[in-house]
C-alpha cells in the first residue's frame, strides 16, 4: 500500500497487519457496501437475497433450489422462502423435473425477465460507484483475482468436506 494513502476512513487510527488480514477486510467491506445497499434496496423496493436470486436464475434458467443455495452461500430454507416469495410475486416460476420430482427447475417469467433487466442496470451503476477509486484495467485484475479466491475456497470447501456448499453465518455473511 502507498504511504500516503490512508489506512482507515478515521483519520489517526493504524490498522497495521490487519491492512492484509482478509476476515476483517471482507467484514468491513460487507458493512459499508450493505450500509450503501439499504438505498439500493428501497429505491428498487426489492428484498434482501432478490437481486441475486432473479441474476443467478436469469443467467441459469433451469437450475434446482439446491444449486442456487449452494451457489449463493445461503441456506436452503432461506432459497425456499425466497423462491416462494419471488414465485408468489410473480417473477419466477418452478416446474417439476419428469425423471426427479423433487427436483424443482427454476426461471424467470415475464415479469421477472423485466425485474432482471432493471436490476442489471442499476447493479452497473452501483458497481460503477463503488469502484470509482479503480482504473478499468484495475477493475479487471480485482474481479480477476476476487474470483480466483472464490474458486480457490470453494474447491478447498469440496476437499475439506466432501460438500462445495457453505453457508455463511454469523457477523461475516
Amino acid at each position: 500500500m502507498a504511504e500516503d494513502v490512508q489506512d482507515t476512513a478515521l483519520p489517526g487510527v493504524e490498522l497495521g497487519p490487519l491492512r492484509e488480514n482478509l476476515p476483517f477486510l471482507t467484514r468491513a467491506l460487507r458493512a459499508y457496501i450493505r450500509a450503501e445497499n439499504a438505498e439500493f434496496y428501497a429505491a428498487l423496493d426489492a428484498e434482501q437475497g432478490e437481486i441475486v436470486v432473479l441474476s443467478v436464475i436469469g443467467l441459469n434458467p433451469g437450475m434446482s433450489q439446491n444449486d442456487l443455495a449452494a451457489t449463493l452461500v445461503f441456506k436452503k430454507s432461506a432459497i425456499t422462502k425466497l423462491v416462494k416469495d419471488l414465485e408468489a410475486r410473480g417473477y419466477i416460476e418452478r416446474a417439476k423435473s419428469a425423471s426427479d420430482r423433487r427436483f424443482n427447475a427454476l426461471q424467470l417469467t415475464g415479469a421477472g425477465k423485466q425485474r432482471y433487466a432493471q436490476i442489471s442496470d442499476l447493479i452497473g451503476r452501483q458497481n460503477a460507484t463503488f469502484l470509482e477509486p479503480f482504473s478499468e484495467e484495475e477493475r479487471v485484475e480485482l474481479f480477476g483475482y476476487l474470483n480466483r479466491l472464490y474458486r480457490h475456497l470453494g474447491q478447498r470447501q469440496l476437499q475439506r468436506t466432501g460438500n462445495a456448499s457453505v453457508t455463511a453465518e454469523g457477523a461475516d455473511d
